[in-house]
């Protein structure tokens, strides 16, 4: 995955106003950027690996990420 794809995503994180708290689930992130569901699935993996976001908000089954403050 390329790096342009990761800063693509913590750029729409960084402008997410979607919610008060500023975290986006992976299908508004997938809509945002206008990525595939399994490139963006794995680009956020990778991203929390690298302690660039974390995941958040996580409920009724559904994930958030936001960038690491």
């Amino acid at each position: 995955m390329s790096e342009e794809a990761k800063q693509k995503i913590i750029d729409f994180l960084a402008n997410f106003k979607g919610s008060e708290k500023g975290v986006a689930t992976a299908a508004e992130i997938q809509k945002g950027v206008g990525m595939g569901r399994k490139e963006v699935a794995e680009l956020l993996k990778q991203l929390e690996a690298e302690g660039k976001i974390v995941g958040a908000g996580r409920a009724a089954g559904v994930a958030g990420y936001k960038l690491k403050t």
